[in-house]
């Protein structure tokens, strides 16, 4: 299917700092996991109290006797910190309970942490160990746009995420702009890599850059990854996976450049993990086997499958129809492609093991969900947001298993009903 690919004229309304400063300020009043009220959320398990954002999965692969424990972080708020909270399942994914707590000077007083990620290194790299575990997330969100001076802080565990040490700034941004939502890779190189949206270029409203690390605290050689020559459109929020083949993806999106959806998900690839050719080249759009358009704030899984390389497994916030409305998978479906090799797909909708029923755009309401293929690889672990009550009310995670399997999946074979009007106000 031909996609248009034409210049958005939508004004970007979503901001980073609502996340931190925002709707996690109201899980000060989180009660109990058993009033939750969670009437939007058809499928899915309460994964923790007290706000949550931005999670991440990881299970570990490098840590001797810990291979195979799943860890999740999220970002939260409580006495005006923002801080990180990890839980631990040793049971893949069936339960999760709470392991430890990053609590960064950077984020205390009012200044709030957001947009993190988890990562486990797959090899040495510096004096870190294979299974040396880093998370980084942006600090100096809540101030005022024109006050802030937001950076991305790295912390890192030697002991599969029980204690946690600072080890680097990634990045500070000047005052007012602000760099958001870092991913890490190791290149073939050996160098640290990480990948950030930054808003600090006049010429760009966004952009993506990457920097690299021999040793996990001085950052070097940061260049633009991906950006475009007009000025509104947004690309951001990257996700990668290093295939089995040596070859690396990247996920991301891309704000304000289709007039009917505001925020289109691409993919692109590379040969090294560090060099992922010109910056001007959006890559390849995913859209789905039926025309669904996945939309906004996406995160990517490697599983095993049929080809050597795996299948990936992708996660997004919403799902649009092609001309515009709802696809009928919206807020209920995941996307694989059994041919990683073939960045167009086929891209197919499966069921999404948590569901959201109302889901039409928010910063809490399944906003860059998460998933890990469990141990045997036939299903899936799959992490999301929404709010606990009420629009505004606290955002919490809620957590399912379900099967990597299209087979009955209603929102892939029904007929598609009418397009409802998209509210296209809401954008990242």
């Amino acid at each position: 299917m031909v996609v248009r690919k034409v210049r958005a004229l939508l004004v970007v309304l979503f901001s980073a700092a609502l996340v931190a400063a925002g709707f996690q300020q109201m899980a000060l009043s989180a009660p109990a996991p058993g009033d939750v009220g969670t009437q939007d959320v058809e499928k899915g398990e309460l994964l923790r109290v007290g706000g949550s954002s931005y999670p991440r999965l990881v299970r570990l692969e490098h840590s001797g006797d810990a291979n195979g424990r799943v860890l999740a972080s999220m970002t939260t708020y409580r006495d005006n910190a923002g801080f990180a909270t990890i839980q631990e399942s040793r049971d893949d994914g069936k339960t999760f309970q709470p392991l430890a707590e990053i609590h960064d000077p950077a984020g205390e007083d009012t200044k709030g942490m957001c947009c993190s990620t988890l990562y486990e290194l797959p090899q040495q790299v510096g004096d870190m160990p294979a299974g040396t575990l880093l998370w980084a997330g942006t600090a100096g969100v809540g101030a005022d746009e024109e006050e802030r001076q937001s950076s991305i802080r790295v912390w890192r565990s030697d002991d599969h995420g029980a204690t946690w040490n600072f080890l680097s700034d990634m990045v500070q941004a000047p005052v007012g702009p602000g760099v958001w939502e870092p991913e890490f890779t190791v290149s073939e190189q050996g160098d640290l890599v990480a990948f950030y949206s930054d808003d600090g270029d006049p010429n760009h409203d966004q952009k993506l850059v990457q920097v690299r690390s021999s040793d996990g605290r001085n950052w070097t050689d940061a260049k633009d990854m991906l950006k475009n020559d007009q000025f509104r459109v947004r690309p951001g929020m990257s996700g990668v996976r290093k295939l089995p083949d040596g070859t690396y993806v990247m996920v991301y999106e891309v704000c304000n450049y289709d007039p009917v959806h505001t925020c289109t998900i691409w993919i692109r690839k590379s040969s090294d993990g560090w060099d992922w050719g010109d910056p001007y080249d959006l890559g390849t759009e995913i859209v789905s086997d039926t025309g669904g358009q996945p939309l906004g704030t996406p995160t990517i899984a490697l599983a095993p499958g049929p080809n050597p390389n795996g299948r990936l497994l992708l996660a997004y916030q919403m799902l649009g129809g092609d001309n515009g409305g709802w696809a009928p998978g919206n807020g209920k479906t995941v996307m694989v492609n059994d041919d990683p090799e073939n960045l167009a797909g086929p891209w197919k909708e499966i069921p999404a093991p948590v569901q959201i029923n109302y889901n039409q755009g928010s910063v809490c309401r399944n906003f860059s969900p998460t998933l890990l293929p469990t141990a045997d690889g036939k299903s899936m672990i799959h992490v999301t947001t929404d709010f606990e009550h009420y629009i505004g009310g606290p955002c919490e995670a809620f957590y399912a298993v379900g099967p990597i399997d299209e087979a009955g999946n209603p929102a892939a074979s029904a007929a598609r009903p009418e397009a409802r009007p998209m509210d296209t106000r809401i954008g990242r």
